[in-house]
Parts: C-alpha cells; sequence; structure tokens
C-alpha cells in the first residue's frame, strides 16, 4: 500500500490518497517514467517527497488513462498543486 499525504499535514486535516498494491500495476508506466525524467521514484516500499513541478508531470503522464482511480488521483494532484503543496509518498 502507497499513501500519498500533504506533507504540511501534520494533523491529518487534509485526504490523502492511497494506492493498494492491486492497484500499482495502473500507476507504474507513470512512476517510472517520473523516474528517468527527474530521479524521483514513487516507491511501494519507500518514502519520497512529490514536488508540484512533479505532479504536473505525473498529470501530463497519466492524462490519457481513464479508469476511475486515474482520474480521482489526478484531480488529488490537481488540488494539491493549485494548494502549492508538496506531496509525501509513504509505502510499506
Amino acid at each position: 500500500m502507497l499513501d500519498i499525504s500533504y506533507l504540511s499535514d501534520d494533523n491529518n486535516e487534509h485526504p490523502s490518497f492511497i494506492i493498494k498494491d492491486s492497484e500499482f500495476k495502473l500507476f507504474d508506466p507513470a512512476f517510472t517514467e517520473l523516474k528517468n525524467q527527474t530521479g524521483v521514484y514513487i516507491d511501494p516500499y519507500g518514502k519520497c517527497r512529490i514536488y508540484p513541478s512533479h505532479q504536473k508531470i505525473l498529470i501530463s503522464l497519466l492524462s490519457k488513462n481513464n479508469e476511475s482511480r486515474v482520474i480521482d488521483f489526478i484531480s488529488f494532484l490537481k488540488k494539491a498543486i493549485q494548494l502549492d503543496e508538496v506531496l509525501f509518498a509513504d509505502g510499506d
């Protein structure tokens, strides 16, 4: 499971986005391409920060995917960008 939340959210006031292990295959091609472009890899077992510039790249990479979970994630990313939030990905 991969939990993506706002880095600044110390009080759990903002929603997080959970990617289950079974869903990871929907996102992995975009995460791998993000790594190729920036060196940042969103790992289902590690931790990383996802800056707004990375979020914009992910939106671009995922925009052609019509799966509902991907569309939900894109919405989550767009909201984070509007708030200029750094996201924290925490895998287990």
